[in-house]
């Protein structure tokens, strides 16, 4: 596997985070300071974002975000190979998204065998996960994936038609009906 090729997957999901700039610095960069400024941009972006996004929570769930993503930070401080940096990286992401979901096990020194069956996986014993959509956020949502869709001046065309029928509905409601 060529350097292009290798990491495909972290370096466009980079580039999403951060830009083209961030791609062409990783693309076939073997430099542990590109990396490392990247990797831990990308764990300080996580963790603004959750402290931005989430808005009900209790204190003990975003310290234990708090201390993994620092945890993160401080040893990509003294890694020396892009393969740690990359571990450490999923080592915390995996972290994180545990915890996102109710909590992260801690089965570590067990010898039991844990089956990815469902009743095996449920993760409220603390706090129980909820996600919610107002209107406007399934608003923004329906006209991003029905602009990827259709295109931008198909939806045009159709949010002035919408507009035009004076209709009482949502947009996304009209164009159901539509």
């Amino acid at each position: 596997m060529n350097e292009y090729q290798k990491y495909i997957v972290l370096k466009s999901a980079i580039e999403d985070l951060f830009g083209s700039d961030a791609w062409y610095a990783l693309k076939e960069s073997n430099s542990i300071s590109v990396w490392r400024k990247y990797i831990t941009k990308t764990l300080k972006a996580i963790q603004l974002s959750l402290h931005e996004t989430v808005k009900v929570y209790d204190r003990d769930w975003l310290s234990n975000i708090d201390h993994d993503i620092d945890r993160g930070i401080t040893l990509v401080k003294s890694i020396t190979e892009i393969d740690e940096l990359i571990a450490v990286l999923a080592g915390i992401l995996i972290r994180v998204s545990f915890q996102q979901v109710g909590m992260m096990p801690s089965r570590k020194g067990s010898r039991e065998k844990f089956p990815l069956r469902k009743g095996s996986w449920e993760l409220s014993e603390y706090r129980s996960v909820q996600y919610v959509q107002c209107e406007e956020q399934r608003e923004r949502m329906f006209w991003s994936k029905q602009q990827r869709e259709i295109g931008f001046q198909k939806q045009m065309d159709l949010w002035s038609e919408y507009r035009k029928s004076g209709s009482k509905h949502s947009f996304s409601d009209w164009c159901k009906e539509y």
